[in-house]
């Protein structure tokens, strides 16, 4: 398999692994009983959706005949757009905003806590996809995407984890530190 046929399957895979997590992220969003998890829920599908939408616009330019070792302006564009939606929301600042002001009143879910844990799974999932895609990537561009979505992927992970901890022990979080605002 040549690298514009590999690259193409990479992206087409992606797509429909992160199509496949906003599916999921919106169905617990929409079946959570809790206001907390309904809302990291949500988070988490936007978020995926941003991940479709940048992957649909690598995978046009790839498609149209762009290759990772040109000098295409468009696709290295479209690579920096990536880098600018990684950096432009800490999913476990709003996690830690947003327990702290529902931590008093959060109760567990079963259902929330099931989902929770095949969100980690997929998660870990998708960093290793990325990272295996990564070890197999030559290019410093398809590399520079790749590390972008391995960072998504984790921050993702990390948020999820938090979260998990917070259902173990809610309490604390009501009465640790400060107001975060």
């Amino acid at each position: 398999m040549g690298g514009q046929e590999r690259s193409l399957q990479v992206l087409s895979t992606a797509l429909k692994m992160e199509e496949k997590g906003r599916s999921d992220y919106q169905r617990a969003a929409a079946e959570s009983r809790n206001e907390l998890a309904r809302r990291i829920f949500q988070t988490l599908a936007d978020e995926e959706d941003a991940h479709v939408d940048h992957l649909r616009r690598l995978w046009t330019e790839l498609e149209g005949g762009a290759t990772w070792t040109d000098d295409n302006p468009s696709l290295r564009d479209a690579v920096d757009e990536g880098l600018l939606q990684a950096t432009t929301e800490d999913i476990r600042s709003f996690f830690s905003l947003v327990a702290h002001h529902h931590a008093a009143t959060f109760e567990p879910d079963g259902d929330d806590v099931r989902a929770l844990e095949l969100s980690i799974q997929f998660e870990d999932r998708a960093v290793s996809f990325y990272q295996n895609q990564l070890d197999l990537a030559e290019d410093p561009l398809e590399r520079r995407f790749l590390k972008v979505m391995i960072d998504e992927e984790r921050e993702h992970h990390a948020a999820l984890v938090e979260l998990r901890g917070f259902l173990a022990d809610a309490g604390s979080w009501s009465s640790a530190g400060s107001d975060p605002e």
